[in-house]
């Protein structure tokens, strides 16, 4: 449904038959390209209600996230920006239970279609807390809080996985008069259905939004769902060579969003816990989507066919996620041949009428930062269980922005240091110290 909002506006995308023979396309944005890529990101905006310019007003992830990794380099513009949607995008929270509407209509925020999705939730509680991490607003800790308890008490499974959507209907009332109205009014007249399938991609989603949000907001337990859920997942749709099965119905994995969604909420674990099973499953399906869902010359497929077929289609938001992943897990891995991968999926999204086809593509710059430069990287030495060994993991987890290297080395002695661009500062062993080297870097 994100991919369908964004593309109300859409330049019609030239045939992927055109360009399926260009077997030399660099794995580098043109300054053409990421010059045309910055003014489609700003001509866009909403300036007046935030978020892009269309009747239809939801969260545009990349694009808000994009704006907060440049207003932290100082760019007053792209905080406005980044401030302004997420201000006005609170109007889709429910006041009654938490939770998130899927949209709104009428160019305004305060019109939403009512249905609740996983993907709506897991999205705005990702970039809620990497807001609350960047701009340490109360509102945006409330906000996230709010969908947590949307989804521990309507969204979890006896077994702790998490469902897949509640409608915005009941009763042929209207919606917005049903949401409208306070608690007790609304479970006299029941509540709207919950679709309690339980999938893979939806699960693997909202695993690593709560992951995020425990890290970012220190929140237990968001962990503590997570980890539930992950457990579940992994035991019951896990194949033995890494992939994810859609749900109970499939005999075989299919689609790069089950695995590539549980890949991500992997390693998302990983950076909260340091367990090396998480880390393993990680790079285990990483490897499987490149054996599986590889293009032979460009990007990554959507769903697995037969060998050689290259002309089934590859969407956009998959490869842009899957390649800012691979590139992340190149260096938690210490595996570079995962360099490939993130590179064979910029090759696709650098092709100019790929990058360039909807009405914005930020989530293509975030790709270009991050591809030119190794993430800030935070060295913790010592045993996981010393209590200031477990201050810097804190300190280190509340770092805004998502393309951080966190690194707990066992040692007997305790200390930290963060490096940048290859460049490594002094091993501090104070808490206090370790904060104050985050604040120049």
């Amino acid at each position: 449904m994100h991919t369908l909002l964004k593309t109300t506006c859409e330049i019609p995308l030239q045939k992927e038959n055109t360009l399926r023979f260009t077997e030399n396309v660099n794995p580098v944005l043109s300054n053409q390209c990421r010059r045309r890529l910055r003014y489609m990101h700003m001509q866009s905006f909403d300036w007046d209600q935030g978020g892009l310019l269309s009747p239809i007003k939801f969260i545009d992830r990349d694009s808000v996230e994009y704006s907060l990794m440049a207003a932290a380099d100082g760019k007053k513009n792209e905080e406005k920006m980044a401030k302004l949607t997420l201000d006005k995008a609170m109007a889709l929270i429910d006041p009654i239970w938490g939770g998130v509407y899927q949209y709104s209509t009428l160019s305004k925020w305060n019109a939403p279609h009512c249905r609740k999705t996983m993907a709506t939730q897991a999205g705005h509680l990702r970039l809620y807390s990497l807001a609350y991490a960047h701009m340490k607003s109360n509102d945006y800790l409330n906000v996230t809080s709010s969908i947590q308890a949307y989804i521990k008490n309507f969204m979890t499974s006896e077994n702790g996985a998490f469902y897949t959507s509640q409608s915005g209907n009941i009763g042929g009332m209207s919606p917005i008069k049903y949401f409208s109205l306070k608690k007790t009014q609304r479970e006299k007249i029941g509540f709207p259905e919950i679709d309690k399938r339980v999938l893979t991609r939806e699960n693997g989603w909202i695993i690593e939004a709560l992951a995020t949000h425990a890290e970012y907001c220190s929140d237990k337990k968001s962990l503590s769902m997570a980890i539930n859920a992950a457990d579940w997942i992994n035991k019951k749709y896990r194949t033995a060579d890494g992939g994810y099965l859609t749900n109970m119905a499939t005999d075989k994995p299919l689609h790069l969003s089950d695995t590539l969604a549980m890949a991500r909420a992997m390693l998302q674990l990983y950076r909260n816990t340091f367990e090396e099973k998480y880390l393993k499953y990680s790079c285990e399906s990483l490897e499987f989507i490149n054996q599986n869902f590889r293009h032979n010359f460009y990007g990554f497929y959507n769903k697995i066919t037969y060998k050689n077929d290259n002309l089934q289609p590859r969407q956009i938001d998959e490869n842009i996620s899957l390649t800012r992943f691979a590139n992340l897990l190149t260096f938690y891995s210490d595996k570079k041949r995962f360099n490939n991968i993130s590179k064979h999926g910029l090759r696709y999204l650098s092709i100019p009428e790929i990058a360039t086809a909807r009405i914005e593509e930020a989530g293509v710059l975030i790709i270009d930062r991050e591809m030119q430069t190794p993430p800030l990287t935070i060295n913790i030495n010592g045993g996981i269980n010393n209590r200031l060994v477990i201050e810097f993991i804190n300190i280190a987890h509340k770092q805004e922005g998502w393309y951080k290297l966190i690194r707990l080395n066992e040692s007997e002695n305790v200390s930290a240091s963060i490096e940048i661009d290859g460049f490594k500062s002094k091993s501090v062993v104070t808490p206090k110290a370790l904060g104050e080297l985050l604040l120049t870097h």
